[in-house]
C-alpha cells in the first residue's frame, strides 16, 4: 500500500545556483500528489495523540525532481498527508 501526500513546491531552473536568484524570481508554486510506500512514514504517539512523520526529505526531493526537466531542482514549500476519504466513512 501507499500513502498519498500533497506536496507544494517551486522550481529552480537548470543552471541556476542558490545565490543566482531571488525567491520572487522563481515560477509560481505548484501542487501535486505523490504516493510513497507506507514503510517510509513513521508513526509515533506524542501525549496520547498519533503523529505521522512523512517520508524522508531526500526521497521527497527525488520524487519531485523526477517530474521536472533534467537539471531543474525542486524547492519544497510544504507537504501534507491526503486523508483517505473512504476510510473516514
Amino acid at each position: 500500500m501507499a500513502t498519498t501526500y500533497r506536496i507544494r513546491y517551486t522550481i529552480i531552473p537548470p543552471g541556476v545556483g542558490p545565490d543566482d536568484y531571488e525567491p520572487s524570481d522563481l515560477p509560481p508554486a505548484r501542487e501535486d500528489l505523490f504516493d510513497f510506500p507506507d514503510g517510509l512514514s513513521e508513526v509515533t504517539v506524542i501525549n496520547g495523540k498519533v503523529s505521522r512523520m512523512g517520508p524522508p526529505l531526500g526521497i521527497v526531493y527525488a520524487a519531485v525532481a523526477g517530474r521536472l526537466e533534467p537539471g531543474a531542482h525542486p524547492a519544497i514549500l510544504g507537504m501534507e498527508l491526503v486523508e483517505d476519504e473512504a476510510a473516514e466513512s
